[in-house]
């Protein structure tokens, strides 16, 4: 790891500000995320409802399902540019084969898919790649006063995405005309007397509100994992040290230059 090519500033934070720094990498790398977003997370997404033969529901089932599968591109991509390196979207292809295999999938679709600290877990084995009992304990050690922090953010980001579905089934209730006579719960959830053309809005508004929270979801669990990582192993002072060493160097290798410059 190297660190000196952090691109985001270092020092032990109290983890709500450590959300906030998740956040904050979404808001400066929002335009290389949505390209990644609409060439390999969508087009998987697309087709699942295609294939849903108008179960749209079940197909909506299956995407949130489907979340642990689609964090992992979001924080291949998070690894890599945190160090100033340019993700393509071939490169995220092709790691797919790593991501179903060797990125415990199986475990975060099944017993791992309701725990309330998915986010935080997923740095630790996608990242470090450990399994078993140093899995376990690796995780012991790192969520250690981190642990209610990465419950409530789970929490508040699936309120956050129910307020932005909700949000949006409103306003089509809000612009549908009088003559209509569509119930707005019917737009909410009715699965059985609901018009096609309002299911397949539901599923808009779904992927919408998927879009837009999983990924901020994704990135404050990542900044919580570096956090927790920075306050046990002291990136901040390794960086200083690393920063000392190499301001010497640059002031060793002038005095050599110009020996006229010494008394």
């Amino acid at each position: 790891m190297q660190l000196e090519q952090i691109q985001v500033v270092v020092y032990p934070r109290n983890p709500w500000e450590a959300i906030d720094l998740g956040f904050s990498m979404v808001q400066q790398w929002w335009q290389p995320l949505a390209k990644i977003w609409l060439a390999t997370i969508l087009p998987l997404v697309i087709m699942i409802y295609v294939l849903s033969n108008r179960e749209l529901w079940l197909a909506s089932w299956i995407v949130w399902w489907l979340k642990p599968l689609f964090d992992r591109w979001i924080l291949y991509f998070f690894s890599r540019a945190l160090f100033g390196e340019t993700v393509s979207i071939k490169q995220l292809w092709q790691q797919l084969p790593n991501l179903l295999f060797k990125t415990h999938l199986f475990r975060g679709l099944t017993w791992d898919r309701l725990t309330l600290i998915r986010s935080f877990k997923l740095p630790i084995s996608q990242l470090e790649g450990l399994t078993g009992q140093l899995w376990r304990q690796r995780l012991k050690i790192l969520q250690t006063k981190t642990l209610s922090y990465a419950q409530w953010l789970t929490v508040v980001c699936v309120g956050l995405e129910w307020i932005v579905y909700l949000s949006l089934c409103f306003l089509l209730y809000l612009m549908m005309p009088v003559t209509a006579q569509i119930e707005l719960k019917t737009i909410i959830y009715n699965i059985e007397t609901a018009p096609w053309w309002i299911e397949i809005n539901r599923a808009i508004f779904y992927c919408l509100a998927l879009s837009l929270v999983e990924i901020l979801y994704v990135a404050s669990g990542f900044a919580l994992y570096l956090n927790r990582r920075t306050h046990l192993e002291g990136w901040d002072i390794e960086l200083s040290f690393r920063r000392l060493a190499a301001d010497m160097t640059k002031m060793g290798i002038s005095n050599t230059t110009h020996p006229g410059n010494h008394p």
